[in-house]
């Protein structure tokens, strides 16, 4: 059982397990709620889709944006504080797990393992990304001619604007690992 006697400690076999099983258990539950979410927002955009196509009325598909990107909010808070309770729990297994320990640090000595953490990524980078797109249909429904672009045309306004915003989160993406290297650095020294 726990005390805060035993806290800096060494745990017994039982306790061990049991911080080996739940660890095991909430990186279970980050990933099953971020696939989850994720769904979710693909079949949200599937459907804003399909009904842009059919009938763009802004007095359906603005709120329906709006919604679109406080769910999405709502999913980044839950990721990202679930993310922050699952490296807590990952830092007791490493004072806690020997084995553990060894092994991750085996592991991070790799120099492109330390470029990124793969759990923050997905923790803050994928809800992000659902994000922007809801800002950008949002701001797409706001600023959109009165006039059906013809779907033919090689260069279009809707073409030029999607390669700006890919060409922005792979320029957020990259300085995202820049920046992550960087604290690694100053956390060592």
């Amino acid at each position: 059982m726990y005390s805060p006697e035993t806290n800096d400690r060494e745990l017994s076999p039982d306790a061990i397990n049991r911080l080996w099983q739940h660890g095991a258990h909430e990186e279970r539950l980050f990933h099953d709620r971020l696939n989850y979410f994720s769904l979710l927002e693909m079949g949200l955009l599937s459907v804003y889709g399909i009904l842009y196509n059919k009938e763009p009325a802004l007095g359906f598909l603005l709120p329906l944006t709006i919604v679109g990107f406080l769910f999405t909010l709502l999913w980044l808070f839950i990721q990202a504080r679930h993310w922050s309770y699952c490296e807590h729990i990952v830092a007791r297994q490493k004072r806690f797990i020997p084995d553990y320990k060894a092994t991750i640090d085996a592991f991070s000595e790799k120099n492109w393992a330390q470029s990124f953490s793969v759990s923050r990524v997905l923790a803050l980078s994928v809800p992000a990304v659902f994000g922007f797109t809801w800002v950008a249909f949002f701001i797409w429904l706001l600023v959109r001619p009165a006039t059906v672009v013809d779907a033919e045309s090689i260069i279009s306004l809707e073409r030029v604007l999607l390669a700006i915003v890919i060409a922005a989160l792979a320029w957020l993406f990259f300085r995202m690992r820049r920046l992550e290297r960087l604290l690694r650095e100053k956390m060592k020294s």
